[in-house]
């Protein structure tokens, strides 16, 4: 009972943190402390409710882009991390060439595979899905090869077939690694469909937080961040809660329990 109770208050903290310092915000905004580009929570809210259906309109097709990125990035981060468990020889070659993707910065890349690709919604989704690729990449690759010593061996005196040693061994010692490339990739993909819409969308939450900026409305640039914030914690959250289902164990003994 004592172990469930500081779990819950290790998972409510950080909640209690976001929500003092919020106050504390407040409370500087209301004081004159802040720069007037800063707005305060309260402030925030108002334009959440006043323009709720505006903000909506532009969030759904980021929701799109984002969960399709990060999708098309998990399929190909696995079809590379099964090609790579079959051919050890490969894991350096695909992890250089995902680490040199990876440097190439992402408000330079946008505007490149735009250019080649055209505006439309398909050139955003690949965007997503090149900026999520790296982590989901390395996380597969690593987690397919990631089985016990003592583990291969007992399948090789078993004398169990490939699929049998990839579908009862190397998959589920990998699952931990997946939701982890998982974990880092949800907030990127949300980052990288707001990147792709700056370079030319009609709509989407990065088409709301630029014409905010240009039209110097602060309280709605803020909101916008706000929501952008908000997508991103939810994606991390659903994702931690489906590792949780998944591999129970490995999130118990994670929180203590």
């Amino acid at each position: 009972m004592a172990r469930r109770i500081v779990a819950s208050l290790r998972a409510a903290l950080p909640f209690l943190v976001v929500i003092g310092l919020s106050l504390l915000l407040e409370a500087a905004v209301r004081a004159g402390l802040t720069p007037r580009t800063i707005v305060g929570p309260s402030r925030i809210f108002e334009v959440l409710a006043a323009d709720r259906r505006n903000i909506w309109f532009n969030v759904e097709p980021t929701l799109f882009t984002a969960s399709t990125g990060l999708l098309i990035a998990a399929i190909l981060a696995f079809l590379l991390g099964f090609l790579v468990y079959g051919l050890r020889g490969l894991e350096a070659p695909v992890l250089t060439v995902a680490a040199v993707l990876t440097s190439v910065p992402m408000i330079a890349l946008a505007p490149a595979l735009t250019t080649l690709l055209g505006l439309s919604m398909a050139t955003r989704v690949a965007i997503t899905a090149v900026i999520c690729a790296f982590p989901m990449i390395v996380a597969t690759v690593q987690g397919l090869g990631a089985s016990s010593s003592g583990s291969r061996e007992l399948f090789t005196v078993l004398a169990a077939s490939p699929w049998q040693r990839f579908r009862l061994l190397a998959l589920p010692s990998a699952l931990p690694y997946l939701f982890l490339g998982a974990k880092i990739a949800a907030p990127l993909a949300v980052l990288g469909a707001m990147i792709a819409e700056w370079t030319g969308a009609e709509q989407g939450l990065g088409v709301y937080m630029i014409n905010a900026m240009f039209s110097l409305n602060v309280g709605q640039l803020w909101a916008s961040v706000f929501v952008a914030c908000a997508v991103s914690m939810a994606a991390y959250g659903l994702i931690a809660l489906a590792e949780t289902l998944a591999v129970p164990d490995r999130s118990a003994e994670r929180n203590g329990l």
